[in-house]
């Protein structure tokens, strides 16, 4: 029992450290070499242990935890692992090959979720740790906007594969889960009321900096979260009005820390296309040849149809969006790719196809639509179609889009179940509306955080 506790006790400590260290510097953390392997690389193969060996009837019961999840959703869990070697076989992929498993993290990742399970359970020793969780988020402004310490950088710059700073879906995360468990630290009280304030203040402009798809539901939860402290609004009028009046220059000063002026625009911003066809100085003149000739039948806002394609004026949106429209595409027709005079991706539609209609691409390889400098990068290493949805489809095809999507439906439903409302899409709707613009998901340390926090607020509420 004493080798059981100590095991238990140290696997909660290492699980803990490696979370906030995870939440404070990302990526570059997840890089860092360990022998051959990169700590990212580890916690996939521990992932992958978890997925292939362990059932909760024989881990969790045996070591006397209160698994947080009906069996449906674990059963899902192995029925997604199972369609792994049913698209692995199919496509003619390799168990040995360590490209396929890098490509398949999103299959091992979900694991994260029980394993987060386990390590909560241990109240004694993770409660220390998430009790921290809250000033994690001024640390991560710090270090991201304010001062990186040049002796981490130096340290980083030699150890791990890459050094970057904490990206945009990163900054939601830390910013949703920050305020969230807040909630059950400080609740509806004038400590609570002022950290959402100040982080909301120092956050908004943050996120609006590092990427679109962050800022908009990172508002939304800002909106929804501004909600919760009503009760308070009413039992403390002056407090609630002066707390709410130091979010101004809080917020003047990280617009201002950011972007380095007041107009949230980047020095050599340009939001449009550089190339002959759409350019900014000739937008409105193709616009107008469309509709002159009928190829659209839709334009709003920004967005355009051109002889079946939807186009965006706004340069990284339509560099999705065409990748997108290729991958879906992909499934269902055979096309080639080859590249113009001026090096522009040109797509040649041909017959349909019903070969990989319940498989996908696999694993294997690169998509094909993603197969070509302009889309993965001066490197080759950018094989994300930044979308999670479209990356699990472009894999997996229908039957493993439709068990993640079951996966995700089994989270709220055994939420639903257990609290009888439907409080975690506070969560997980501004993180799912991220991870449908950005190759979140496709890396290890968002799912780790992601997957954690749902295990965490599964235990604790979002609301005491």
């Amino acid at each position: 029992m004493k080798v059981d506790n100590y095991i238990k006790n140290l696997s909660t400590h290492f699980y803990c450290l490696i979370l906030i260290l995870t939440m404070l510097f990302g990526r570059t953390f997840q890089g860092l070499y360990i022998s051959e392997y990169r700590v990212g690389e580890y916690l996939v193969f521990i992932c992958l242990i978890f997925t292939v060996f362990y059932y909760p009837n024989k881990l969790f019961q045996k070591l006397k935890i209160n698994f947080q999840y009906d069996k449906k959703t674990f059963i899902v869990s192995k029925l997604i692992f199972l369609n792994f070697i049913f698209i692995v076989l199919l496509t003619r992929g390799s168990f040995t090959n360590l490209y396929t498993y890098k490509s398949s993290s999103i299959i091992w990742t979900t694991a994260f979720l029980f394993i987060g399970s386990y390590i909560i359970s241990e109240e004694k020793i993770s409660k220390k740790y998430f009790n921290f969780i809250p000033y994690i988020l001024f640390i991560v402004y710090i270090l991201s906007t304010v001062h990186f310490p040049e002796f981490l950088i130096s340290f980083f710059q030699n150890y791990s594969d890459k050094f970057d700073f904490i990206k945009g879906s990163d900054t939601l995360l830390v910013y949703v889960v920050c305020i969230l468990v807040a909630r059950n630290k400080f609740n509806k009280t004038t400590a609570g009321y002022a950290y959402f304030i100040v982080s909301s203040g120092l956050y908004i402009p943050l996120m609006l900096y590092k990427s679109k798809g962050a800022f908009f539901p990172g508002i939304l939860f800002f909106l929804f979260s501004f909600l919760y402290f009503f009760d308070y609004f009413k039992k403390e009028k002056l407090k609630t009005f002066l707390i709410s009046f130091i979010f101004i220059p809080i917020f003047l000063f990280s617009t201002f820390n950011s972007y380095g002026n007041f107009t949230f625009k980047k020095i050599g911003q340009d939001n449009y296309f550089q190339d002959e066809t759409f350019s900014g100085n000739t937008i409105q003149r193709s616009l107008n040849v469309v509709v002159n000739e009928k190829n659209t039948t839709t334009i709003f806002a920004s967005f355009f149809i051109i002889n079946g394609r939807l186009y965006s004026q706004e340069q990284m949106a339509n560099w999705r969006l065409q990748i997108w429209q290729d991958v879906a595409r992909d499934i269902f027709w055979y096309a080639d790719y080859s590249m113009d005079e001026q090096y522009k991706l040109i797509r040649a539609q041909g017959d349909f196809r019903t070969d990989i209609f319940l498989t996908g691409f696999g694993f294997n390889e690169m998509l094909p639509a993603m197969d070509y400098w302009e889309r993965n990068g001066q490197d080759g290493t950018n094989e994300n179609p930044h979308n999670y949805f479209v990356y699990v489809f472009g894999r997996g095809a229908v039957p493993l889009l439709a068990l993640v999507l079951l996966f995700n439906i089994y989270i709220i439903l055994n939420w639903k179940r257990k609290y009888d409302n439907y409080l975690i899409l506070l969560f997980l709707l501004p993180i799912y509306f991220t991870i449908s613009f950005d190759a979140a998901m496709e890396s290890v340390r968002f799912p780790l955080i992601f997957y954690t926090f749902i295990s965490y607020f599964q235990k604790n509420g979002i609301l005491k």
